[in-house]
């Protein structure tokens, strides 16, 4: 009786869940592409649907022969699309260009507005199998990329941080390292509360934790899968002035405490800016994407 009770009120509680409405548009060309980046479109079969990503390739590429390169993949935030990441692509072509870190390429997915990288599919929205099943495996397949997980890297900012940090921890095989920048790692409350968050976003925030799923939450997944995190490498990073800043701590003290090795930055004085970020320690993030890379055999 008392597990049918249980089931019953679970059944209830799903039943009245707000449903989630997602406004994306999945093609979005950047208007003035930075040297080495061009817009392509991939047809997602999950989703019969066409989503843009954006491509940046570095100087050497179309005169290397047969030489094979890194992919580091880049995650957008809440509001962005596969166009937000254009200029930490440029950031990557000057540190190329100056020597700081050997040629890579990069690929900016548009991973859906709001969606956290996760598979909604009531909503036909299948941001995580788009990326892990179909995105990646069509550039290993048109590119001359070194398709091996030390040969592979994912890094973001904001949701794109949580979206990268979930997938490493969820497909540790398929990436070397992760960089997360100031993610919103937070287990949402039912009362969707999340300090910072301005009014009209609460509402939405509201929503999303009713659709809280231990497959999504980097706390669960760094508990469960932290036998398979022997090669990855993990690096957070996160500003004083943050929204996220108690939410990096949290997750920092629950690696640290798991005995999860893992890099920590705090960056005085930064708030939750893309610009800011990148400007203190971007090529910082580049170096220790590409140490990541020197492992590959």
């Amino acid at each position: 009786m008392r597990c049918l009770l249980l089931l019953l009120c679970a059944a209830a509680c799903w039943a009245q869940r707000q449903p989630l409405q997602f406004d994306i548009q999945w093609v979005n060309p950047p208007t003035n592409p930075p040297r080495g980046v061009r817009h392509v479109i991939l047809k997602s079969p999950s989703m019969n649907q066409d989503v843009g990503f954006n491509l940046y390739l570095p100087p050497d590429y179309d005169s290397s022969g047969d030489r094979r390169y890194p992919v580091l993949y880049w995650l957008h935030g809440a509001g962005g699309h596969e166009s937000q990441g254009v200029a930490q692509a440029a950031l990557l072509d000057k540190a190329i260009t100056a020597g700081r870190v050997p040629p890579m390429i990069m690929v900016i997915p548009n991973g859906g507005r709001r969606s956290e990288y996760r598979d909604w599919r009531e909503q036909n929205i299948m941001s995580e199998t788009m990326i892990i099943r179909e995105l990646i495996s069509y550039v290993d397949s048109h590119y001359r990329t070194q398709p091996a997980p030390f040969g592979r890297a994912i890094e973001g900012m904001s949701m794109g941080g949580n979206g990268a940090l979930k997938l490493a921890l969820k497909y540790p095989e398929m990436f070397g390292s992760v960089l997360a920048i100031a993610g919103s790692y937070r287990r949402l409350k039912l009362d969707g509360y999340y300090p910072g968050i301005a009014a009209p976003q609460q509402e939405w925030v509201s929503k999303l934790a009713q659709w809280y799923s231990p497959d999504d939450d980097v706390f669960t997944l760094a508990d469960r899968n932290m036998p398979r995190f022997g090669h990855l490498r993990i690096r957070l990073l996160i500003g004083t002035q943050d929204v996220s800043f108690q939410d990096s701590e949290v997750l920092h003290t629950w690696l640290r405490d798991l005995s999860i090795p893992h890099e920590y930055e705090i960056l005085l004085g930064v708030a939750h800016n893309t610009t800011a970020y990148y400007e203190r320690a971007g090529i910082h993030g580049f170096e220790f994407q590409a140490a990541g890379f020197a492992r590959v055999r």
